[in-house]
């Protein structure tokens, strides 16, 4: 593997760090000949440690093209954060503002909503967690199944495509009692998982403020990049509102105003959006073309 870009990431890379915080570091290599030419595809990423990972240029770009977060701050991280870039990483970070489009209000977004979920979730769970496995006459279902695994799966297949499903009422309420006790199941076991495997300084924070507010911290720094850009077409990754985030982290909001402050940044990313002057997409031609000339210059085909 050739390393043609890689830098700091994460809370360093934000300006957010404090004592003890972790150096996570991203990168992206070429992989050798047989990578591309064999008649096996190489692997998509390598984790060489908990917090080091390195993409294959594709999966990069692809990440990229679709405005994903972590690619386009990577795409975008401060000079003094670059550990390593060769000549394809430095043609890349030449036509990085291409990658700049207005998906970003669906991904930045859509990722802090995703945090906001956890948030709420893990809230729930600490604030009354689940006493006992859900059974399967919790939900009025016999303890075998009454319906094949394979029915039913085919059955919930035709009802998520044409909204309707030919069946007797009492098939149909099976279906949806089915549902609900898988649905449970999940739920439990994401419980248990979360439970095994909670970080103690998170559980920490959770404990004294009655949520995540790292979680909550990170949310509205995706909120307010995607305004940002969707506004400026800048990407800026080292935080200016340093402080403000900071006092997130630590407390300074109730879970009620995270709540509302969520949803009101949120309106104004669907109001910037819908006004940003930013393409919608990424040219396809441009990544397919940008992708050979990085692994030709690398692989010294050209």
């Amino acid at each position: 593997m050739d390393l043609i870009y890689e830098t700091v990431h994460g809370s360093r890379a934000f300006g957010l760090a404090r004592e003890g915080s972790d150096t996570d570091l991203k990168g992206i290599v070429v992989g050798p000949p047989v990578w591309y030419l064999g008649p096996d595809p190489g692997p998509e990423q390598v984790e060489l440690g908990p917090d080091h990972v390195r993409f294959e240029l594709r999966k990069f770009l692809r990440l990229a093209a679709r405005a994903n977060p972590m690619a386009l701050e990577m795409l975008f991280a401060d000079p003094s954060d670059h550990q390593g870039l060769e000549d394809a990483g430095r043609r890349l970070l030449e036509v990085r503002d291409r990658f700049v489009t207005a998906q970003v209000g669906d991904t930045f977004g859509g990722y802090a909503l995703g945090q906001l979920k956890r948030i709420q979730t893990h809230r729930q769970w600490l604030l009354s967690p689940p006493k006992a496995a859900p059974v399967r006459a919790d939900f009025g279902l016999p303890e075998r199944p009454a319906v094949a695994k394979d029915q039913l799966g085919a059955a919930e297949a035709l009802l998520e495509r044409d909204g309707v499903l030919d069946a007797s009422p009492a098939f149909l309420a099976t279906l949806g009692k089915e549902k609900q006790y898988r649905s449970a199941r999940a739920r439990w076991q994401q419980y248990q998982q979360w439970k095994k495997s909670r970080n103690p300084k998170r559980s920490a924070l959770e404990a004294k403020y009655g949520f995540d507010t790292k979680h909550a911290l990170h949310l509205v720094r995706l909120q307010r990049m995607a305004v940002e850009i969707l506004e400026t077409g800048v990407v800026q990754v080292r935080r200016t509102d340093r402080d403000e985030l900071l006092a997130i982290r630590d407390g300074a909001m109730t879970y009620e105003q995270l709540l509302e402050v969520c949803a009101s940044n949120d309106a104004r990313i669907r109001t910037a959006r819908a006004a940003s002057d930013l393409p919608e997409s990424v040219d396809g031609d441009f990544v397919e073309a940008l992708c050979v000339e990085l692994i030709e210059r690398v692989r010294g085909w050209r």
